[in-house]
């Protein structure tokens, strides 16, 4: 309140400046000087002075002109030097003249001139005498330099130092004068290099706080004293039908619903919610019971099930211990096969385990009767919150499918070795034929077509011998030094004429260095060609694809990605079971055995081949083979 009272004193004098002189008098005149002098009664002393300080003219009431000495040589005044440097009017220096407080002002005006005012306060001065803080409290008003004017309070006077000093602390400060510790809150006058400084004795401005406060904590305690009391006699009486509520929820907890709690209290509402309670009990137990008739249900319905799979079905703990068996386990763990404790019965749970972790098709073979059964075997770990883990084994018996394959490839090898003399004759025959036509003949182009597809029966009937041959261990790789770089690229070289024709763009990706692997340099080029020719097949017009080779971790990792429709999650590994295919939108989808015979060729070397996944799309096919020793 302080500060905006002497902001609106400042710019009145301000306003007085700029309405001192006539727009067509002179400024700088004894006749100016008296006139503002006469129209501003609180200009006790008035002077006019040059751009560099030196006074021109001077007047004012007898005391201040002898105060000032009737001359005025403000070259060195800090608050001239700040008008001059800002072009604004400046307000400071204020001290009490023949007790009258006093405030220097610094004006502008035209031609350079600066206007030297003393200021008389009386006025500011009694308005704020009445703003006190306290017995002692009040404020100061003070320049940035230091000079200080106290208005109000009895507080100790402050030299110009201890002023600044107080000014540096910002708007809220704790200080120790000479007479004792002081509080205070300093505020800026907006639009001039003043300040208005509240100050009051610590103790006396703690004094009222304190009495507060003790008044505060009596009270407290008076409350407190009056709750605990109430309290106490409150707890006696609630304390009977609490405590025989707190009976009955651990009689639900534990399962017993039939008998309730005592309905009798004092208490309306303590009553409504016991006899809520009691209902709530008997809700329970009927909900209860029919959950358990459910859960009975459930299970009755889920053994039948599982009886009636043909499939066997095991539960284990995680040592092998059995915890449960249907019938068709039964028949291969034996009559005995009942959970509980038993070594025998944990031995061949762990050795089916044992079959299972080392078959890579995940098919098991087992002796029963005599005879071999084959069983295709899936393991689950299941993790309770409530139960220990256990392990969930499914055994499905796939004996007569393996026989059924076999009849079928023996079928099919004993086909394809029956028709390949005849079909060599008749691609004899079909070559003659193309001597006898132009090759722009019509009867030219049914023979092409003939021949194209006796090659593509030819073809399927040398893969289905390369299998078999592969299966019985006939074909032995003849394994010689190769690079795989120069390998990889001839094999993309021979293809490239067919990927330029459809507009697929083929990247090959070498090894950074020679990269060497023994391996049957013509077996081996038929996987690769395989992948390449799929990659082809599968990948639209515009699209591309990026055949690579690099050594790593002591192999050679040849892949083949591409941006086609790529393979579903599902099918990753059933694409290299044979007579699996799926459509490549060219009107061609095979006969589902090149990536048969890839990967029989590439287990063959040592190696495994796979498929992924393509990033950003498409599919990729990876085989690794071991490298020569030294290259790596």
């Amino acid at each position: 309140m302080g500060s905006l009272m002497m902001e609106r004193e400042a710019q009145d004098l301000s306003r007085r400046f700029e309405r001192m002189w006539d727009t067509d008098a002179s400024y700088v005149s004894q006749a100016g000087l008296e006139r503002a002098l006469k129209k501003n009664p609180e200009f006790l002393f008035l002077a006019f002075a040059r751009a560099d300080g030196r006074g021109v003219l001077s007047g004012g009431v007898p005391e201040l002109k002898r105060y000032f000495a009737g001359a005025v040589d403000l070259s060195r005044d800090p608050q001239f030097l700040n008008a001059v440097r800002s072009g604004l009017p400046a307000l400071g220096g204020f001290e009490m003249i023949y007790d009258m407080p006093i405030c220097r002002a610094v004006y502008p005006i035209d031609g350079g001139y600066y206007a030297f005012a003393a200021v008389n306060l009386r006025d500011l001065f009694v308005k704020l005498r009445t703003q006190r803080l306290g017995r002692t409290g009040g404020l100061l008003l003070s320049d940035a330099a230091g000079n200080s004017l106290t208005l109000s309070g009895s507080f100790e006077k402050f030299n110009g130092a201890e002023v600044r000093e107080i000014l540096g602390r910002g708007p809220v400060f704790e200080i120790s004068g000479r007479e004792g510790a002081y509080i205070g809150a300093a505020a800026p006058v907006r639009g001039f290099d003043l300040f208005m400084v509240a100050l009051e004795n610590k103790a006396e401005a703690f004094a009222g706080i304190n009495r507060i406060s003790w008044l505060m904590a009596f009270f407290l305690l008076a409350v407190v004293t009056t709750f605990y009391f109430s309290a106490l006699l409150f707890t006696r009486r609630l304390g009977t039908p609490v405590a025989a509520l707190m009976d009955g929820a651990l009689r639900v907890s534990a399962g017993e619903f039939k008998t309730p709690v005592s309905e009798v209290t004092e208490f309306a509402e303590l009553g409504a919610l016991l006899k809520s309670f009691n209902s709530m009990m008997k809700e329970v137990d009927r909900y209860h019971g029919i959950q358990v008739e459910k859960v009975f249900e459930e299970k009755q319905k889920l053994e039948l099930l599982v009886s009636l799979i043909h499939d066997a079905i095991l539960l284990t703990d995680m040592r092998g211990e059995l915890l449960y068996a249907n019938a068709a386990a039964r028949e291969i763990l034996g009559p005995d096969a009942v959970p509980g404790e038993n070594e025998r019965l944990r031995r061949k749970v762990s050795a089916l385990v044992d079959k299972k972790a080392r078959s890579k098709s995940g098919v098991i073979e087992l002796e029963l009767d005599g005879a071999a059964r084959y069983y295709r075997m899936s393991v689950q770990t299941l993790s309770a919150k409530t139960q220990n883990p256990a392990i969930f084994i499914v055994l499905r018996d796939i004996t007569l499918e393996r026989k059924m394959q076999k009849m079928k490839e023996e079928f099919f090898h004993s086909v394809a070795h029956d028709l390949r003399a005849p079909l060599l004759t008749m691609q004899g025959y079909i070559k003659l034929l193309e001597k006898e036509f132009e090759p722009g003949a019509k009867q030219a182009g049914y023979v092409r077509n003939v021949k194209d597809s006796s090659d593509r029966l030819f073809k399927l009937l040398e893969n289905i011998l390369d299998i078999s041959r592969m299966e019985a261990g006939q074909l032995k790789p003849d394994l010689k030094p190769v690079d795989a770089g120069a390998f990889l690229e001839s094999a993309a070289d021979s293809y490239r004429a067919i990927y330029d024709e459809k507009g697929v763009a083929l990247r090959v990706e070498l090894p950074a260095g020679r990269a060497e692997f023994s391996a049957d340099r013509e077996l081996l080029r038929r996987v690769l060609e395989n992948l390449l020719s799929n990659a082809w097949k599968f990948t639209p017009r515009g699209g591309s694809v990026t055949a690579s080779a690099r050594g790593e971790g002591g192999q050679i990792l040849f892949s083949v990605s591409d941006s086609g429709p790529g393979v579903p999650p599902d099918q990753l590994e059933t694409v290299f079971e044979k007579y699996k295919r799926l459509k490549s939108g060219e009107g061609e989808s095979g006969f589902g055995l090149g990536l048969a015979i890839a990967r029989k060729i590439v287990e063959l070397h040592g190696g495994r081949i796979w498929a992924e996944a393509a990033p950003g799309g498409g599919a990729t096919f990876c085989f690794v083979v071991p490298a020569a020793a030294g290259k790596r």
